[in-house]
Formats: C-alpha cells, sequence, structure tokens
C-alpha cells in the first residue's frame, strides 16, 4: 500500500507545467540550439559560438519532483550554463514516473553522458536540478563522468532530512506522491537516500538556497564526501529559495554557474 497521500491530477499538473514554460520569452543565446532523441527520449543541444572549453560537454538535467518536464522546463537555465561557460550542453526529457522508475531516468543520463563523449569531448559534467540532481547522483556510478552540479538537488527520497520549517521548499505532499512512486516502495520511508553511498562519485559541487527544505539533504551529502575523500563543496545561497536557478534574479544564477565551471572544469 504505498503513501497516504490523495492522488494529483497530474495530467493538468503536467499541462500546466508545460504551458508556464512555453509561455516565457526565449533567453538569447549566441549559439546554435537542436532537437533530437538519445536513446529514444527527447533531446536539445546547446551549442554556442564562442566554446571557451570545446573540451567539456554537460548533461542538464531539469527539475519537476521526478513527475513532471521536459526539454523547455528549464531552457532558460541550459542556455544560461552552455553561454555563460562556453561548454556544450545536452539536455535530457528523461523518462518520468510513475509510468517509469528513478532506475529509468538514470539509464537515460548515463545513455546521454555516453553520447556526450562520443562526441569527442574529454570531460562530461551532469548538472541536474531538484529532480534532476536525484537522477545524476543515481546515474553517476554507472555514466562515465567527470563532474557533478546540483542545484536544490533531492538526495534522501524518503524526505528523512526535508525541513518543514524552511519557508521556500518544494511541495512537501506532491514531493511524498511522486518519490514513492519514482523509487517503486510500498512506503516512503524506503525511498533511496542517495547519499547512503558516495564511493565512486566524481567531484561534487552543490548550491541550495538558505530557505530551502532541502539544504540538510545538500548538507548531508557534502559531509559525506568529505569524510570520504570525494572532492565537494556547498554554496548556500542566502535569503533564497527552491528554484532560485530560475528565478528574476539572474546575476545570481549566473554567478552559480560561473562558481560550478570554476570547481568543474577550470
Amino acid at each position: 500500500m504505498l503513501v497516504p497521500v490523495a492522488d494529483p491530477d497530474l495530467a493538468r499538473l503536467r499541462v500546466e507545467a508545460a504551458e508556464r514554460a512555453r509561455a516565457r520569452p526565449r533567453l538569447p543565446f549566441d549559439g546554435t540550439v537542436s532537437d533530437d532523441t538519445v536513446g529514444g527520449v527527447p533531446a536539445r543541444y546547446y551549442r554556442p559560438a564562442r566554446a571557451a572549453h570545446p573540451e567539456t560537454g554537460v548533461v542538464f538535467l531539469h527539475g519537476g519532483y521526478g513527475v513532471l518536464g521536459d526539454l523547455e522546463l528549464q531552457d532558460a537555465y541550459a542556455r544560461r550554463i552552455a553561454g555563460t561557460l562556453g561548454v556544450l550542453v545536452l539536455s535530457l526529457a528523461y523518462r518520468l514516473a510513475p509510468e517509469f522508475l528513478l532506475a529509468d531516468s538514470a539509464a537515460d543520463a548515463v545513455a546521454g553522458a555516453d553520447v556526450t563523449r562520443a562526441a569527442g569531448v574529454e570531460r562530461v559534467v551532469l548538472w541536474g536540478d531538484s529532480a534532476g540532481g536525484a537522477v545524476a547522483l543515481a546515474a553517476a556510478r554507472s555514466a562515465r563522468v567527470d563532474g557533478l552540479v546540483l542545484t536544490n538537488p533531492n538526495v534522501d527520497l524518503s524526505l528523512s532530512r526535508y525541513d518543514d520549517a524552511a519557508p521556500g521548499g518544494p511541495g512537501r505532499e506532491l514531493s511524498e506522491w511522486a518519490f514513492s512512486r519514482w523509487a517503486g516502495v510500498a512506503r516512503l520511508a524506503d525511498a533511496p537516500d542517495l547519499a547512503a553511498d558516495i564511493s565512486r562519485l566524481p567531484p561534487v559541487f552543490a548550491a541550495v538556497g538558505s530557505e530551502d527544505s532541502l539544504l540538510p539533504d545538500a548538507r548531508h551529502l557534502v559531509e559525506r564526501c568529505a569524510h570520504a575523500g570525494v572532492r565537494a563543496t556547498l554554496r548556500v545561497v542566502p535569503g533564497a529559495s527552491h528554484g532560485f536557478m530560475g528565478g528574476p534574479d539572474t546575476a545570481v544564477a549566473e554567478a552559480i554557474i560561473g562558481e560550478a565551471g570554476r570547481f568543474i572544469i577550470d
């Protein structure tokens, strides 16, 4: 029996998320944007006109509780990564719950990393926001990747460290419903903590808002990495809530992208 959370109108939530994403004006981008598929899932390439780091490719994984989102959801975020860092970005519309499991989402990320490396880059980075951070962590041990960038990441899908007192976190109720199905468990308590095993992780850069309910998750992950000798750093953004990378303060978003680039690439 699944966790006792009322079923959301998922079809409506997906439509509304897609409509909001498509209503946003396109962020100017000096380069080319092209759609494709990778392993059967929709994909989008962002190729900057001036590639400062042609040796590096980023696989971008959007947020959305593991049940929402497509290539449009965080198109602006992917454009900022490509333009700010001068790197190739491959954005993936990985498979979602409840139709698929986290393992399927992670397999899509692994395929994206393989395709990116096959394109000739020497260094591949998995870059996940929110639920996309969970996908990056789940994929990192199987994919040949050289770094992880996680913004507002979901780490413990059982929500055991979720801070209900924080004013700016993602919705708990939808998280509970989504993660039990994404993890394929009967009880939310049995959903995986992706910080439980940090062996073989590449260097990790994490950035979280100080008002985000997921901040304890990120702290725990980085602390475990430090104890295990995995190079990791946490950037806490004062006053920021969940999803700040897509918020109105574009200077903060670009600064975080720049810091991540210096940590992972430089």
